[in-house]
């Protein structure tokens, strides 16, 4: 497969949600549909899963205009390039051409909500596949790692950390790292169900606009790269939070003084709420004043609005954020793992 001229012919159009099947003609003939409209194929005997989305940011379809200068592929600037995520696609199709071990997912509608993996991930959530790993790639820039979206922890700094490394021993060229910067991908779809849930930088930028450009050579070598990698044998440390915690565990109620045990915390206002952790230090139950709940929600609803995605609505009960999506599907992740994006709501240092 020639790397360039495969992406090329994958982003010669815009792909919006609801025309995903119109690239069956450019991907290979084994791949099966499910039935939600995800294209995936399994190869091989391995725990790892991997991911990109097959639509593009956009509502309606155009023909893309390429610009080549030097190693970076744009557009006219009359439309999107694509990139996002054709540059994942190609990665996959190339593994899958080199017959690397794992289970392929190409995900449908990521950019309306990641209605595809949202569905995928509710029908596993019955009956989990045998996976540990998760791997997306679908992040701009050259360097990410992704341990962290959209506030929750995906995956462990360990994986983060040997994937990086086994990244950058492939390629001279290559400088990953871990990153807990990460916003929304299909691979956040799978945290309670699989333990390490990443997403690699793939060379693109300015994703959504009419300036996105795409490091074709990166791509190049991040393909040849992905052949190499020992997948099975990355370490799986974190634990899915569905092995972790039971909906029992999330429980709030306003604060009443004399109710209140475990650990008390006394913010700047002077709301005192009180605190229950598990023995790793993890919030699994919150008593929170009126005061300090109104507060609280005000600053999710801020984090919310700044990380562009479509939701609908948000449940927040002191100990874990349950967010629903205009397309139907929800996530959910826990107070501590707030902490690095709401500082306020830590706590220890009130």
């Amino acid at each position: 497969m020639d790397i360039r001229e495969k992406f090329l012919e994958l982003t010669s159009k815009t792909y919006p949600h609801g025309t995903e099947q119109q690239l069956r003609h450019l991907l290979p003939k084994e791949l099966e549909e499910d039935k939600h409209g995800n294209l995936f194929i399994k190869i091989g005997d391995s725990k790892c899963m991997f991911t990109s989305h097959l639509d593009t940011a956009c509502r309606t379809q155009e023909d893309v205009k390429h610009i080549l200068k030097g190693n970076f592929i744009k557009t006219d600037g009359s439309t999107i390039l694509g990139a996002d995520d054709k540059a994942g696609v190609t990665i996959m199709l190339y593994m899958i051409e080199k017959n690397v071990p794992g289970i392929y997912y190409f995900f449908i509608g990521e950019e309306r909500g990641c209605i595809g993996s949202g569905k995928s991930a509710d029908e596993q959530s019955k009956e989990p596949l045998d996976i540990e790993k998760v791997i997306s790639f679908d992040r701009r820039g050259l360097n990410s790692v992704i341990t962290h979206q959209s506030g929750m922890r995906c995956c462990s700094d360990e994986f983060a950390d040997a994937l990086a490394d086994a990244l950058n021993k492939s390629d001279k060229n290559f400088n990953y790292t871990k990153d807990n910067t990460g916003v929304l991908t299909d691979s956040l779809e799978f945290i309670e169900l699989y333990s390490e849930c990443t997403n690699i930088s793939v060379g693109y930028y300015s994703e959504h606009t009419k300036d996105e450009q795409q490091d074709i050579k990166h791509l190049e070598r991040l393909c040849e790269s992905c052949i190499k990698i020992k997948w099975d044998e990355l370490p799986t440390k974190r634990v899915p939070e569905c092995q972790d915690v039971t909906e029992d565990d999330f429980e709030v109620d306003y604060l009443q003084i004399k109710d209140t045990y475990e650990t008390w915390s006394t913010d700047m206002a002077g709301n005192t709420c009180s605190f229950v952790t598990d023995r790793s230090g993890k919030v699994v139950k919150a008593r929170l004043t009126e005061e300090r709940n109104q507060f609280e929600q005000k600053l999710l609803n801020e984090f919310l609005k700044s990380i562009e995605l479509e939701i609908r609505y948000y449940d927040w009960n002191g100990a874990r954020l349950k967010v629903k999506y205009t397309e139907g599907h929800t996530s959910t992740c826990r107070r501590d793992e707030l902490y690095n994006y709401i500082s306020e709501l830590d706590f220890r240092e009130w």
